[in-house]
């Protein structure tokens, strides 16, 4: 796991090292000690989650044409269409880029409930709500893993590999599938829907979810 600069449990080894001297004895045993006390501490902090990435496929094209205030409006509703799905489902914590988010969850099974309610959701959504001539269409990843969490910490400024993979299923997901890896997946109690992809991404097998 890899810690934000600004991680709160860093801020003693941070101090430390502006004031102390390593060059003796005595200060690189309190150093060392710094070390194993924040260790400790961060072996409390780093648990086991969940996360989906969610991107709006071909995003680009559908804009292509539209008026920038339809366009605009679209997007909020499209954003308040996919935050009532992951609040109803536990989301933890979430980041946002212009057309695409990447939300943390306390278990797999609350990622993959808030992926097939977007994905199911988007009929309607695409009926009544939008304004724009293309249809919203999204790409859905999910990986999980233990990883250093800090309520005091944006999602966007945590950096992992755990991260990083549930970003990498999304991007080579079909539109309106959800990829997800097989160390998610192999835990869930309910795994209606899904089957092998014959796919391997960063390593991991994947499982596909298309709706049906």
């Amino acid at each position: 796991m890899r810690l934000p600069e600004n991680a709160k449990v860093l801020a003693p080894i941070r101090e430390k090292l502006d004031n102390l001297k390593t060059s003796n004895k005595q200060g690189r045993d309190e150093l060392l000690k710094l070390f194993a006390q924040t260790k400790k501490k961060l072996d409390t902090m780093g648990k086991d989650l969940a996360f989906l990435a969610i991107d709006v496929v071909g995003s680009t094209d559908m804009k292509q044409g539209e008026e920038k205030a339809i366009i605009e409006l679209d997007f909020i509703e499209y954003k308040k269409f996919v935050e009532d799905k992951m609040k109803a489902n536990g989301a933890l914590k979430s980041a946002w880029t212009p057309d695409g988010v990447m939300i943390c969850f306390a278990s797999v099974e609350g990622a993959v409930r808030t992926a097939q309610k977007v994905i199911t959701g988007l009929e309607a959504f695409n009926r009544d709500v939008k304004s724009m001539r293309l249809d919203f269409r999204v790409r859905c990843g999910i990986n999980s893993g233990h990883v250093y969490f800090d309520e005091s910490i944006p999602l966007e400024e945590i950096s992992d590999r755990v991260i990083d993979i549930a970003g990498h299923m999304q991007k080579y997901a079909p539109p309106n599938n959800i990829y997800i890896s097989k160390p998610a997946f192999e835990p869930m109690q309910d795994s209606e829907g899904f089957v092998p992809a014959s796919k391997i991404v960063d390593g991991c097998e994947v499982y596909v979810w298309e709706k049906t």
